[in-house]
Order: C-alpha cells, then sequence, then structure tokens
C-alpha cells in the first residue's frame, strides 16, 4: 500500500509526515502510540481553511521505530524540525491529545513566539508523587513484554481489537493501515516504551513549565459522563495554566474519533 503521507528526513531519521490544505498552520500531536489516521476525521474538516500537518513519531504509524525512549525536550525538538522540513516557518496552532499534550506544551515553552496558540485535548495531567520503579526496570520490563506478546501471536490478535475499543470503528479505508500498524511488533514495543516513560516525561515538563510563558491556549476535557473528577481535574489544570477551557460530553478520551466536527472546531477557533 501506497503511504498517504512521505517519508521525510528528520533528524537523522525518517518520520512519516502529511501537510494538508491551506492557510494558517495547525501541526497535530497524538498521544500514546498515536498514529496518523487517528485525525483523519478533524483533519479533513481543518484542511478546508488551514494547512494541517501531522506525523508520526518514531515506531508509530509509518515511521520507523527508535531504541531512545522519548523525552518532552526530544519530542519539543522534534515538532519543530518537521516544521521546518515542511517549510512550515511562521506561527503555528500546536494541537496535542492525551500524552501528545506534554509533547505540544513542550514545544510552545521552549519555542517562544513559534507557537501562537496551544490546543490540549484531554492532556495527560502528571501525578504530583508518582510511584515508579527505577526507568532502567520500567524500559527493559516493556522490551521484554513487548518481545513475548509478538512472540506468541498475541499482538496479532489483540491490536486491532483494543484500537477497535478505544477509537471505536474506523473509516474502510484506514482498516487495513489499522491492521498493518497493530500487528507491527517495532509498534507495541514503542508504545511500551513510551508508556514506561510516562513517570519521567511527566516530572520533565513540570521542569520546564517556568522557562516561558504559554500563547493563548484551550484546555478541552473529554467527558464521558462515568467520571467528573477527571474533567475537574483538567480545569484546575486549565487555571493552572492560565488557559481557557471547554468539556465535550459525550466524549470518549479519543475524542478525535468521538467529536471529530466539535474538535475541529474549537481547533480552528484558536488559529490565527
Amino acid at each position: 500500500m501506497k503511504p498517504p503521507g512521505t517519508l521525510v528526513e528528520v533528524g537523522g531519521r525518517s518520520l512519516h509526515v502529511m501537510v494538508e490544505g491551506s492557510g494558517p498552520p495547525v501541526v497535530l500531536v497524538g498521544g500514546l502510540a498515536g498514529n496518523w489516521f487517528d485525525w483523519d476525521g478533524v483533519a479533513a474538516l481543518l484542511t478546508r481553511a488551514c494547512t494541517v500537518v501531522r506525523f508520526d513519531r518514531p515506531g508509530f504509524g509509518l515511521s520507523p521505530a527508535s531504541d531512545e525512549p522519548p523525552t518532552v525536550r526530544g519530542e519539543a525538538d522534534r515538532i519543530g524540525a518537521v516544521l521546518d522540513a515542511v517549510g512550515v516557518r511562521g506561527p503555528v496552532t500546536v494541537v496535542g491529545h492525551s500524552m501528545g499534550g506534554w509533547y505540544a506544551e513542550g514545544f510552545a515553552r521552549t519555542n517562544p513566539g513559534r507557537a501562537s496558540a496551544l490546543v490540549l485535548l484531554d492532556t495527560s495531567i502528571a501525578a504530583r508523587h508518582p510511584l515508579a520503579l527505577p526507568r532502567r526496570w520500567r524500559l527493559g520490563v516493556s522490551t521484554v513484554l513487548a518481545r513475548g506478546a509478538s512472540a506468541c501471536g498475541l499482538q496479532r490478535l489483540a491490536g486491532p481489537w483494543v484500537r477497535l475499543v478505544t477509537h471505536g470503528a474506523p473509516d474502510a479505508e484506514a482498516v487495513e493501515w489499522i491492521r498493518l500498524t497493530f500487528t507491527d511488533p517495532d509498534y507495541l514495543r514503542s508504545t511500551l516504551i513510551e508508556n514506561a516513560a510516562y513517570p519521567d516525561l511527566g516530572a520533565e515538563l513540570e521542569r520546564l513549565r517556568p522557562l516561558g510563558p504559554l500563547p493563548a491556549t484551550l484546555v478541552v476535557a473529554a467527558d464521558s459522563g462515568r467520571s467528573r473528577r477527571w474533567v475537574r481535574a483538567q480545569r484546575r489544570l486549565a487555571d493552572r495554566l492560565g488557559a481557557g477551557f471547554e468539556s465535550l460530553r459525550p466524549a470518549r478520551h479519543n475524542m478525535m474519533a468521538d467529536r471529530p466536527a466539535s474538535v475541529a472546531a474549537l481547533i480552528a477557533s484558536m488559529t490565527v
């Protein structure tokens, strides 16, 4: 199958990147194990009036895997390098979903003036006192688990089903890409390594937050109707960041799949 985007050399490695539409630039940053096709519905609406950039981090979608665990600073730099590679030089609206919200905020903090707006979609919230095994152990266990799940066939059986549960039924044209992605051993390994880095990423973002003020920021909470505590936590984060706040109900965590029109409208409202 022909990739929908192009493989672009970014920071010495190939990344799968898509650039569509024309108008104010928007870059979409996926969450844990996020792929380009997670944004299909939102991107189709935004491209009517915006230039939309989306890309797969190493190991996800169609980007080759890396052996290095992610860092907030590293992913913030990657966002900037992707924009440079595709010729987007001016201010951009940066959108981050879930853990990708940390990377998007990191980009805005470390690139003052380059982010015209920040949209955080049901973004991750770091624990104040995270309890975690030593980093080396977490990463080692993740690698072993990924290797075992792939070798015994569990990934091939369960991978696409997990995606169906978390995102709902995909469009017909995305089905084969989902199958190929979710059964790739590198994808599972990259997912578990990124998840293992979660406590470190949250702590790193806290260290970056004093670096500089944010641009105009909007925090959007997914309200499934089951957990008011989570929505309150998102509102507190918005207050802490001096951001606007919206909630979408009903919506699951992967709100791009549940409410693409609403998500696209909120993003568009922040573009300049």
